[in-house]
């Protein structure tokens, strides 16, 4: 079953694009090598603190979310380009986390039957 997952990062005012940047060449290419699909970065409009985001994350399982954790090692079976990305991963984790000041996920799943999930997000 396919899920999502919210997670929200209060950063240090200012470092909004940094963030950004980390995310795009360090962070999501290696977890897209490991099967997640990143839906987006966004930023609030109204309703919430400036200094926020919300990232969503789709994933193939709750299995899957939990063995790409961030404490998790680099799987025996990864891929060759997963473990190409591995070691930018960490460096780019590692200057992100100095700009989060606080973060916290919710991992969603769909509560509609009448809505399918696109069937091209996963092969398997």
């Amino acid at each position: 079953m396919t899920v999502v997952v919210q997670r929200s990062f209060t950063i240090e005012r200012g470092a909004g694009a940094e963030f950004e940047r980390l995310s795009r060449e360090g962070i999501w290419p290696y977890m897209e090598a490991r099967g997640c699909r990143i839906l987006g970065l966004f930023a609030n409009m109204h309703g919430g603190s400036s200094d926020e985001l919300i990232l969503l994350t789709a994933y193939a399982s709750m299995a899957h979310w939990e063995a790409t954790r961030d404490d998790a090692p680099l799987p025996e079976h990864a891929s060759e380009e997963a473990r190409r990305l591995h070691p930018a991963y960490l460096e780019a984790l590692q200057a992100r986390r100095r700009l989060t000041v606080r973060t916290s996920s919710r991992v969603l799943r769909l509560a509609t039957d009448w809505a399918e999930w696109p069937r091209d997000v996963w092969s398997g």
